[in-house]
């Protein structure tokens, strides 16, 4: 005896993929750049965040938003405090989750999490700029 079966039909499939041939755009490329783009308004943040508890600069000059990676059918950016660029950066974790003598002060965090609405329009723009179908 078969269990319960579910059928349903998905349409507009073809359509969108006609749109993406007719365009002709590189999607890679407008991925990249768009992921990238919006990225920016993150890495701002951790930078004002790095700014407000400069004592040796060493978080600030940690500040980093990578190039555009892709691997396979992922494309992605790091934003943060990249330790190789800077290896004293490391601090900024006692800053970020406070320690037994000093409060938490999360601006990584914060940064990724007041952003998102800005990140998917930046991509949204940047995607259609490029000539990417997004509706």
């Amino acid at each position: 005896m078969a269990g319960p079966k579910a059928k349903f039909k998905i349409t507009g499939v073809e359509e969108y993929l006609a749109q993406l041939k007719k365009v002709g755009a590189d999607i890679d490329k407008a991925v990249a750049e768009a992921v990238h783009e919006s990225a920016k308004p993150i890495e701002e943040d951790i930078r004002v965040w790095a700014e407000k508890h400069k004592r040796t600069g060493a978080v600030l000059e940690g500040v980093d938003l990578s190039r555009s990676q892709a691997d396979g059918d992922l494309i992605y950016v790091t934003v943060g405090i990249d330790g190789d660029k800077t290896p004293t950066s490391w601090h900024a974790a006692f800053v970020e989750y406070g320690t037994p003598r000093m409060a938490a002060d999360p601006g990584i965090q914060t940064a990724f999490k007041v952003n998102k609405a800005k990140v998917k329009r930046i991509q949204r723009e940047v995607l259609k700029k490029g000539g990417i179908p997004v509706d």
